[in-house]
């Protein structure tokens, strides 16, 4: 009985962790992408990014010799990365932006801190080898239409993560100075965009990689807005995704600030 009572509790405070409840909420999206787009190739593609991510996790940690492990940042880098790679691209495309992905979180380190998003520096890094390797394909369908049930229960669950950041995490600051300066320099009508909303609820206050105090946390919002409107110039036929390299661009500016 106290062996199991131990292992209840240890769910319970686990379920309780902001990872955890984002993971969940990443996993609903999946869901809600899925039914929009129902293929054995996209849940294949979720469960092999997410065996890699934590396979390649295992592995540095252990050349790193660290053996505390907890599942919750290379799963949630995982979900993210399913949810914006491109579905199309070939396994070993996919394979590489999962291994940097989950290798920048564990060697581009100051001081024990990451640097860069690990889930965007995965995406980004990936597109720069692999032309056209980002999507949005998980989040850029579920525009919000009001005389449509199914796309209202979408949306909202698209805002799901809305809980963790601003509740749990307390990186409102980040998100709201980022969404009113991104509306300042477009048009009101990129609220609702819903590659948008993913971007600054997920990977935008991921809370490792952010400041912590508050001038900077709206510094940084307004930050990553002004200059994902700087057009890149293409490289070998592509650009850059403007929201994933100003987010990684603003993760090393402010990294003295965490």
């Amino acid at each position: 009985m106290l062996i199991l009572a131990y292992h209840i509790n240890y769910m319970r405070r686990l379920v309780e962790t902001p990872k955890t409840q984002l993971g969940i909420a990443l996993f609903l999206i999946f869901i809600t992408a899925f039914i929009n787009n129902p293929s054995l190739k996209i849940i294949a593609i979720y469960l092999f990014l997410h065996f890699v991510a934590v396979a390649s996790d295992l592995f540095f940690l252990k050349l790193r010799n660290i053996f505390f492990f907890s599942l919750s940042a290379s799963l949630v880098s995982a979900s993210i990365i399913t949810l914006v790679v491109n579905p199309n691209i070939p396994w070993h495309q996919l394979f590489v932006i999962a291994v940097l992905a989950i290798a920048s979180k564990n060697f581009l380190r100051v001081s024990g801190r990451g640097i860069f998003n690990p889930a965007g520096f995965g995406l980004l890094a990936g597109s720069l080898i692999f032309p056209d390797a980002i999507s949005w394909w998980g989040t850029s369908f579920q525009q919000f239409r009001v005389q449509n049930l199914e796309s209202i229960i979408f949306f909202l669950i698209l805002l799901s993560p809305v809980l963790i950041s601003i509740i749990r995490m307390k990186r409102y600051r980040i998100i709201l100075s980022f969404l009113i300066m991104y509306i300042l320099l477009s048009s009101i009508s990129n609220l609702l965009d819903p590659t948008l909303l993913f971007f600054s609820l997920v990977m935008l206050p991921e809370p490792m990689t952010t400041p912590n105090r508050h001038l900077p946390q709206i510094l940084f919002g307004i930050f990553v807005a002004v200059f994902s409107f700087i057009t890149f110039l293409p490289i070998q036929n592509f650009q850059l995704d403007p929201l994933i390299t100003s987010l990684l661009i603003g993760n090393l500016i402010f990294f003295k600030f965490r």
